[in-house]
């Protein structure tokens, strides 16, 4: 049975996980990090992402207090050559849902060597909002930047505030990000049945109920979890650009969300039914499981990433609220029941 014990238990040991394979970055002895895989033999990669991910985990696990000092360090570090044309800062701080990743990860850690840098990511994400209200994929300067919202980095920037704190305290400029996302979605549903969930759960975690529109309250209502569904991942690829000296160079980055994170994350947001608060629950004692037997998470996959550990983390502690709310419902329950 699932307990806000066991989630306790199986946060712990995957940020063990984390904490046992730390790795020093090459010719920069001072700084330590993860990369995009964990639990595999000989890896020394280093990346924004993983190392993000790894002090999520940590801090939702023990709190800031057992994040390493080389990893403030290297996050500090990365940070600040966000603005130096040709560093690895400058190409991965031009993406909007890798910055809001980051600042998901300063959010959730709240580490007070890191609170500087929390308040300037803060202000710099919300300086990417557009004048329609999304948020742009991609951006250099003020000149330099994707010419269209991207609604992949709006919800991953909605998350950032939702996942990390109350619904109030999320900015009125988020807020409204996310309810221009959901008239958007309205409008244009995606066919991505991944992406359309992922839209949904950042909707359903930042939106009050009474701000929801009708259809979207649908549209969740009916999001079902099955042995189908549990395939349906949240995956988006985009090509952007970064500045090399002065010029520009172009690559393409993706997101990837497991489908057990986000179905867990959305019932989460108790707007959908009974029922499917009972298969995320099920969902979530598999992953807590999973992280208590092998100390990660692997979702039927070969290897675990740092990513997927991280939203599948964020998505075990939410489902505390699917616990209370179970435990609230089941005496209606069983009086329909006749018990």
């Amino acid at each position: 049975m699932l307990t806000d014990a066991k989630i306790d238990s199986a946060l712990k040991k995957l940020a063990d996980s984390f904490l046992k394979e730390q790795r020093a970055i090459e010719g920069q002895s001072d700084f330590k990090g993860w990369g995009q895989f964990i639990g595999q033999a000989n890896r020394n990669q280093v990346g924004l992402y993983g190392t993000s991910a790894g002090s999520i985990c940590v801090s939702l696990a023990y709190g800031h207090s057992r994040i390493p000092v080389p990893v403030v360090d290297y996050l500090t570090s990365i940070w600040n050559q966000r603005n130096v044309p040709g560093t690895k800062g400058a190409r991965d701080f031009a993406l909007t849902t890798r910055r809001a990743f980051f600042l998901m990860a300063l959010r959730q850690s709240k580490h007070p060597k890191l609170q500087a840098i929390a308040s300037e990511a803060d202000r710099e994400l919300r300086e990417r909002i557009l004048p329609d209200g999304l948020l742009v994929g991609w951006q250099i300067d003020k000149s330099t930047k994707a010419a269209t919202g991207s609604d992949t980095a709006t919800c991953v920037a909605i998350l950032a505030y939702a996942l990390t704190g109350k619904k109030s305290d999320i900015p009125p400029e988020i807020q409204r990000a996310a309810s221009v996302l959901q008239e958007r979605l309205e409008g244009a549903p995606s066919s991505n049945s991944g992406l359309m969930k992922f839209s949904l759960c950042s909707l359903g975690l930042a939106l009050d109920r009474t701000k929801l529109r009708p259809r979207i309250k649908q549209w969740i209502a009916r999001s079902k979890i099955t042995n189908d569904t549990r395939g349906q991942d949240t995956l988006d690829f985009w090509d952007y650009d970064y500045q090399v000296g002065e010029g520009l160079a172009s690559r393409r980055d993706y997101l990837h969300v497991p489908a057990d994170a986000v179905d867990i994350l959305l019932a989460s947001g108790l707007c959908g039914g009974n029922k499917q608060l009972l298969s995320a629950l099920d969902l979530a004692e598999e992953a807590a499981d999973s992280f208590i037997d092998s100390g990660l998470y692997y979702g039927g996959r070969e290897k675990a990433t740092s990513l997927s550990q991280a939203w599948i983390a964020f998505a075990l502690e939410r489902s505390k609220v699917l616990i209370a709310a179970n435990a609230e419902r089941k005496p209606w329950y069983l009086l329909w029941r006749g018990s």
